[in-house]
């Protein structure tokens, strides 16, 4: 859902894809279905990789099932270039192509028959990423929107797609506590804004919740030397419109971290390595009835980390 969109706000300002995000769309996990079971069972382990044949062929390799409850998605990155691994479930007569447009999609409208997801943001070359969260039982889509410089076609739409499915009964489990939180919102008196607690220097267990009600991810970048919020909000602002960047970018692209999108009510639990100074954090995508992206919005923050 906002590949496209900080693609394109990238090229305008410095030229370069974002390689710190990944895609995944939700919109509640099944938590207050009524035939849900009460479960404190073990996370099922549900592992994606990422291989390539060629520039121009990325692949993901996914299991056919997994069962209903919690379970801990691993995307294992062999390639040579960041990878991720959306996730989406899809209600009715719908299939990966469809997805794929959607996830394409610069401020248009976020369907209905998309549901459940998450996953896993941008994993380095070499390297292991893991969310763990609650999936209710259907037909889900895997996609990876890394890659595509400028306008070029994201992985997902050279072939890095896949599918899976969730068996069973849907099953109300408590995710594992953690020490820390991102929390994104859109509504009561810090409207289209993030919440931190807990964040600190080095490796940092994660539990990232959407309270709100619309679509949400975080996009999160280190300063460069200097720069203040203000030179942030100045840079989105006169970049994403299009115009020509500002200066030099106030925050460092290439160091970020990005989060899947989440819907309102859904939270998963996440591993983010973060050095201390202080980050720009935005949220790029859009409301489910389309329109400007929420950084447009004020979904605009920045965190120290010490």
């Amino acid at each position: 859902m906002h590949s496209l969109a900080v693609r394109r706000l990238a090229r305008t300002t410095v030229g370069v894809a974002l390689a710190a995000t990944g895609v995944g769309v939700a919109a509640g996990c099944g938590d207050d279905d009524k035939d849900s079971e009460k479960s404190s069972a073990k996370p099922a382990s549900f592992v994606i990789e990422a291989t390539s044949e060629g520039k121009d062929k990325p692949k993901l390799s996914v299991p056919a099932s997994v069962p209903a409850g919690l379970v801990t998605i691993s995307l294992k990155n062999s390639d040579t270039a960041p990878r991720s691994a959306g996730i989406i479930r899809v209600v009715g007569d719908y299939d990966t192509k469809d997805v794929v447009k959607v996830s394409g999609g610069d401020g248009t409208p976020i369907p209905d028959w998309l549901e459940d997801g998450g996953g896993v943001g941008a994993v380095k070359p070499g390297q292991t990423g893991t969310a763990t969260q609650n999936l209710a039982p259907g037909k889900y889509v895997v996609t990876d929107d890394e890659g595509g410089e400028g306008d070029g076609p994201s992985n997902a739409e050279r072939g890095a797609t896949g599918e899976f499915t969730v068996t069973g009964k849907a099953v109300d489990a408590e995710l594992p506590s953690v020490p820390a939180t991102i929390t994104t919102t859109d509504k009561g008196d810090k409207e289209y804004g993030f919440a931190f607690k807990g964040l600190k220097a080095g490796t940092n267990q994660v539990r990232f919740e959407n309270t709100g009600e619309e679509l949400h991810h975080a996009l999160i970048f280190p300063y460069t030397e200097g720069a203040t919020l203000a030179d942030v909000k100045r840079f989105v602002s006169e970049g994403g419109s299009g115009g020509p960047p500002p200066g030099p970018p106030p925050f460092d692209f290439t160091k970020g971290f990005g989060t899947s999108v989440i819907d309102g009510g859904i939270a998963q639990n996440i591993e983010v390595d973060l050095p201390a100074g202080k980050y720009a954090v935005l949220c790029f995508i859009q409301d489910r009835k389309g329109g400007k992206p929420h950084v447009a919005k004020g979904m605009l923050d920045e965190v120290e980390i010490k």
